[in-house]
Order: structure tokens, then C-alpha cells, then sequence
């Protein structure tokens, strides 16, 4: 899945390099962003600021300790 996910960033990275996403968060909007919704973004529609936010999140240090 990371090898899919990080693909699917890159190929987007190449689509809209001024909205690039600079690193792959570990919540689970990666995969939907990224995966799911490949459709949309592949056929001309950028995440807006907030997805890509979602993308990047990554989740707090002991937050589930």
C-alpha cells in the first residue's frame, strides 16, 4: 500500500506542481486522498488546501499512548 500511495503522490506532484504534496502523513486521508478520489485529481480537479493538509498530517507523538 505505501508503494501505491507514495506513487499515486508523485504522479500528482507532476499533474499540479504548484500544489505539490511534500510528504505522505500516516492517517488514513492519505489513502483516500490519494487513491480514492484518484479519479477527480487525475481528471483535472487539485485537492483544495484543506485535503492536502489532510494528506500531510501525520499524528502526534503518544497521542494513543
Amino acid at each position: 500500500m505505501e508503494a501505491e500511495v507514495e506513487a499515486a503522490r508523485r504522479r500528482y506532484n507532476e499533474l499540479y506542481p504548484d500544489r505539490p504534496i511534500k510528504q505522505i502523513g500516516d492517517t488514513t486521508d492519505v489513502y483516500f486522498h490519494l487513491v480514492m478520489l484518484r479519479g477527480a485529481w487525475e481528471n483535472g480537479t487539485p485537492l483544495c488546501d484543506r485535503q492536502i493538509k489532510a494528506v500531510e498530517m501525520t499524528t502526534p507523538a503518544g497521542c494513543f499512548s
